[in-house]
């Protein structure tokens, strides 16, 4: 019986329950804020969703944390009538940029088909000592307790260079370095500083290299590597690298006491996040000249340390084969843009375009590796030939002065070929085409062999050397004939045309973006990359450049029979050249190995594509 009396009150109640139905939109925030004072801007939604509210625009203010939102609900009971009202706050936690009076205005909130709008807020921001004098009215306990700022001491940049007065050259190493000792969450907007007038090598980094820990003004701080690059000056004078900024988003402790009650929004946040900015501070590189004195005239500009080995697969051969000479230059320094030395061959030899094979690496300790260079050339004719010895100076900012590096010179012995090749021949020295030089025997024996001898005065009409002057004339000019036409029908074609002198056309506009890239021009340099990578493939693949589009290219390519590999390579070389020309920022390719990336992939698409 009990129980019945229980169901048929609940039941009865029920029948008493609404919702209720006043729907409002509401902003809050302190009248009056000081500069660099923290406070909260919180939008007010009763009894609907905020999923799809919009903040007005917060632009005259850094947003420090939010949006955090935070529901409740509470039920009253009037003469019988159960009212359930919702209540949602989006709260931020704002800073204003500078003094003024600045308005915020209203919200808007989509809701049964219809909109709600707020109320504006005005705030007027101060300086901070005239804040502290109304704060009492413009601001509650609650919001002057979040007034809690991180000091430049907390947070900083440090750039660590290896090296301020160096020479032209001269490599050094600069390591933009984060201190702090709180908890860093992120990082926002990283403007790094161009180095301009340096060729620039950024060095890859892993995060075992990245995060560490120093002592600092007798202060300990975790540190993080934003970025470590090798630089190379390219002018003498004083050089100065511009100021750069991050965004750094920092955890901060909310040390306020806690107050009673079911739902109180100061309890909300017991850590929140602070965005600061932080500034990467300028630097002065004095870069001196390199000294006149002692300078070699076979110097090119090469700085650093150096080694030189040079080898011969053989001293001693026949006429018609091949010789191959090696040199290899190692060591520490621009060995990147330095010209490597070339051995002068006699004239006589048949001299192909050298092999050179470069390995470069950019470390902590900066840019060292090698340069190979494999010679290769056939000697025609039989004798004894000087190579002369091939030099390398550069100069070392260690010992201050010129070194000259030496192969010394091979002497060849070139014996006589296989069925008289070379032999009897007269041939020139290499070092003086004046002099001449008889091979075999100087004196020719009267030929006693059979004789064939004719009449004094027999005419030459009807032998067969008086056909042939007609016949030969006639086969030449129908020989010229079928070049000429196959010719012009290979003109005709364009696309085999455009076929031929893709790559003529590529090698071009590689060599101007090569030397944007020895000037760190790099607008012009990305812009030049483009265009030779862009009409390469225009050409090469027979696409007009309006339709050069990732659709176009990539099915082309793959009817072209073009490996999945080479094509996201290229793909992502456009990429990342398309990106530099309008949002010039630092990535992790460098413009040199960007460069050497697309002489690569052009020589895999002249491999791969099917003609």
């Amino acid at each position: 019986m009990k129980r019945n009396i229980i169901l048929f009150v609940v039941l009865m109640m029920s029948c008493f329950v609404t919702h209720a139905s006043n729907v409002e939109l509401t902003v809050s925030a302190p009248q009056i804020v000081g500069m660099n004072q923290q406070f909260r801007l919180v939008f007010n939604v009763k009894n609907a969703s905020a999923e799809e509210l919009q903040i007005p625009d917060l632009s005259a203010f850094d947003i420090l944390a939010g949006p955090s939102t935070s529901t409740g609900k509470s039920v009253s009971i009037i003469n019988g009538s159960m009212t359930t009202t919702t209540n949602s706050a989006i709260t931020y936690i704002l800073s204003p940029k500078k003094v003024g009076t600045f308005t915020i205005s209203s919200a808007r909130l989509p809701h049964e088909g219809k909109t709600l709008v707020s109320n504006a807020v005005t705030i007027k921001v101060v300086e901070a000592n005239q804040n502290n004098a109304s704060s009492q009215g413009g601001q509650s306990r609650a919001q002057q307790a979040t007034n809690s700022n991180i000091s430049d001491q907390d947070i900083f940049i440090r750039t660590e260079y290896t090296k301020k007065k160096v020479y032209e050259q001269e490599q050094i190493i600069a390591t933009i370095k984060l201190y702090h000792r709180g908890n860093v969450s992120g990082l926002n907007e990283v403007n790094l500083p161009e180095y301009k007038g340096f060729v620039a090598q950024d060095i890859e980094l892993n995060d075992n290299n990245r995060y560490g820990d120093e002592t600092y003004n007798n202060s300990r701080y975790k540190t993080f590597i934003l970025k470590q690059t090798v630089l190379f000056p390219q002018r003498a004078g004083t050089l100065e690298i511009e100021q750069g900024s991050v965004s750094v988003t920092a955890q901060v402790q909310n040390n306020r006491r806690r107050r009673g009650g079911f739902f109180d929004m100061d309890d909300f946040f017991n850590t929140y996040n602070v965005n600061k900015v932080v500034k990467i501070p300028s630097a002065k590189i004095e870069v001196m000249s390199l000294p006149t004195e002692g300078k070699p005239q076979n110097f090119n500009g090469a700085v650093g340390s150096f080694k030189m080995e040079s080898s011969i697969n053989t001293e001693t051969l026949k006429a018609n084969e091949a010789v191959t000479i090696k040199l290899k230059i190692s060591g520490n320094g621009n060995l990147k843009f330095a010209k490597i030395p070339e051995f002068t061959f006699p004239n006589d030899f048949e001299v192909y375009d050298p092999k050179v094979d470069t390995k470069i690496k950019a470390s902590s300790s900066g840019v060292s590796g090698s340069k190979s260079v494999e010679y290769l050339a056939i000697p025609r004719y039989e004798g004894e030939f000087t190579i002369p010895a091939a030099t390398f100076s550069y100069f070392d900012p260690q010992k201050k002065r010129y070194q000259t590096l030496s192969t010394g010179e091979y002497v060849l012995n070139v014996q006589k070929g296989e069925g008289g090749s070379g032999s009897n021949q007269v041939i020139s020295n290499y070092s003086n085409k004046e002099n001449i030089k008889y091979l075999g025997k100087d004196i020719r024996f009267i030929n006693s062999n059979n004789i064939d001898l004719s009449p004094k005065d027999d005419f030459l009409y009807g032998s067969t050397t008086y056909w042939m002057f007609f016949i030969c004339p006639a086969l030449l000019l129908l020989v010229l004939y079928i070049v000429y036409r196959k010719q012009a029908a290979e003109n005709a074609n364009i696309a085999n045309v455009r076929n031929k002198r893709a790559n003529k056309m590529a090698k071009k506009r590689l060599k101007i973006a090569e030397q944007h890239l020895i000037a760190a021009n790099k607008s012009a340099f990305y812009e030049e990359l483009l265009k030779a990578l862009s009409g390469y493939i225009s050409d090469k693949l027979t696409i007009p450049v309006a339709e050069l589009n990732k659709d176009n290219i990539e099915a082309k390519l793959k009817s072209s029979c073009v490996s999945d590999e080479t094509t996201k390579e290229l793909l992502d070389i456009l990429d990342t050249c398309e990106f530099a020309r309008y949002a010039p920022v630092e990535s992790g390719n460098s413009m040199e190995t960007l460069y050497e990336k697309t002489i690569d992939i052009i020589s895999q698409l002249e491999e791969q594509v099917k003609k």
